[in-house]
């Protein structure tokens, strides 16, 4: 589902409070609890939350939202540790970014600098650098519509044979004793070889990652350049 901007508020909205009312919409966002009600129905039918009498209430964690809705979620977080990131940019790099909601807010700074390469796994992320005209490389492999991203074999032979300057980064989970998981097991093998194959690796996450795990390692932070947290 495409959402406007009304459905955005009201997504954004019910991410930070967890319920939301149509009485408190309407009024916050200047449209009729007509137009509330029907947003809440189309967004109940796509799986993005679910109506209760008066109001909507949370479907869906985080993670579990599409790539493209993930990038309106904290947005203020993401940019900030985008801001952070921009700090081990340079002209003529080679650059990898892997399948990340947060690394979208680090691309709009490409363009202060000259003769910007990227490679990816990510096609949301590949949509926005081909608006920029940013030369692109992707990995290939199996796509993945929820993620919009491309992992397995195809994409980790890829990765083998090519050597980035640095490799931005973005992973579920940072353990207490450093370890760094994903819950995707291609999509850690995927940021496991980037992170071995770069001159330079740095990781971005909030901090609600911190002191969790998941299934499938990627590495420790020790191996990393540089970790960066909001």
């Amino acid at each position: 589902m495409e959402l406007n901007e009304r459905q955005r508020a009201i997504l954004l909205k019910l991410n930070e409070t967890g319920q939301v009312r149509v009485s408190a919409l309407s009024r916050d966002l200047f449209f009729s609890e007509m137009t509330i009600r029907r947003d809440l129905e189309k967004m109940e039918k796509a799986g993005l939350l679910k109506r209760t009498h008066g109001g909507a209430i949370e479907h869906l964690s985080n993670l579990e939202y599409p790539v493209n809705l993930r990038s309106e979620i904290n947005k203020e977080q993401k940019k900030h540790l985008a801001a952070q990131a921009k700090r081990f940019l340079s002209d003529g790099q080679l650059i990898f970014f892997n399948s990340s909601s947060t690394l979208a807010y680090i691309l709009p700074y490409l363009a202060n600098y000259k003769n910007i390469r990227v490679v990816t796994n990510s096609i949301y992320l590949l949509s926005i650098l081909a608006q920029m005209h940013v030369p692109c490389s992707v990995t290939g492999g199996r796509y993945d519509e929820h993620e919009q991203s491309l992992s397995g074999r195809q994409a980790e032979e890829f990765l083998k044979e090519i050597n980035p300057d640095i490799a931005f980064l973005s992973c579920e989970a940072l353990s207490d004793d450093g370890r760094v998981t994903d819950s995707d097991e291609d999509l850690a093998e995927i940021a496991k070889i980037a992170v071995r194959k770069s001159k330079v690796s740095i990781m971005l996450m909030d901090r609600s990652k911190i002191g969790t795990m998941c299934a499938y390692d990627v590495c420790n932070t020790d191996q990393l350049d540089g970790v960066i947290l909001f």
